[in-house]
């Protein structure tokens, strides 16, 4: 049955095979996505790729675009650095913004940051790549970096979970306070327990060879005077020996006479 020119359809009437709910859906997601794609124009895919992960809203995400447009020469290199420092974080738009004044005070050096002494001290004291990037950061502001990574050390090497001590640490390391040496015992897992293991190892390993070498000393003492006390009851048998023959042999001469 037809409807009726000018009354509203029954609910449930179909257009075309679809109803009107189907219809008024579709509508609403071609609309959203239409929003989506004239909200994004422009910005750099790589750009609303990280906003769309973290999270960003569209205010912070052209914010960013705008000026990650002037960073064309590190561009690569100072998203690579973002995505570390993200990761993990609970503000993520916070971290941003605070990012965004860093470059527009051209203090913000992404990955360029991470020159090769601090790559090898993160190497060696087996720091994560954000833990390290930020610790590079802070070092430019610093006035004596490689003092305070020798100062650093002295904590890390007592640490079993040297990435986040560093992260703790940078609050102060920001505001210019001097690193003081660790008041505490190093933790089970850290650099100097593992030495300390090792040494302990080694005084027992030296101490067990000194006490073999006693007692084969000992050992040794005892057999050398059992010979020596052989030796000597063999010395007085000859000794006898010979007596009893000169005796015999006088004997036998004042017989003869």
């Amino acid at each position: 049955m037809m409807g009726v020119p000018g009354l509203p359809k029954a609910p449930g009437a179909t257009m075309g095979g679809l109803d009107t709910e189907a219809l008024a859906q579709m509508r609403f997601q071609q609309v959203a996505a239409e929003y989506e794609q004239i909200k994004n124009v422009g910005v750099d895919p790589q750009v609303s790729e990280l906003a769309e992960h973290f999270g960003l809203d569209e205010r912070v995400t052209r914010l960013l675009d705008e000026e990650m447009k002037k960073r064309r020469p590190t561009f690569e290199e100072d998203m690579q650095a973002l995505w570390i420092g993200l990761e993990g974080s609970k503000n993520p738009a916070g971290m941003i913004m605070v990012r965004l004044k860093d470059m527009r005070q051209g203090t913000f050096r992404g990955m360029t940051a991470l020159g090769k002494k601090v790559q090898d001290y993160a190497k060696r004291y087996r720091l994560d790549a954000q833990a390290g990037i930020r610790l590079a950061e802070v070092l430019d502001q610093r006035e004596d970096p490689d003092g305070d990574l020798e100062k650093l050390s002295k904590h890390l090497e007592r640490s079993n979970k040297p990435s986040s001590l560093v992260m703790m640490m940078l609050r102060d390391l920001r505001e210019g306070k001097p690193i003081k040496d660790p008041q505490y015992a190093a933790a089970i897992g850290s650099r100097v327990h593992e030495k300390e293991l090792k040494e302990t190892k080694r005084r027992s390993r030296s101490r067990d060879n000194r006490n073999r070498g006693t007692r084969d000393e000992a050992r040794g003492g005892r057999h050398d005077k059992g010979r020596r006390d052989r030796s000597r009851s063999r010395g007085r048998d000859r000794d006898r020996d010979r007596d009893r023959d000169r005796d015999r042999d006088r004997k036998k001469d004042k017989d003869e006479t």
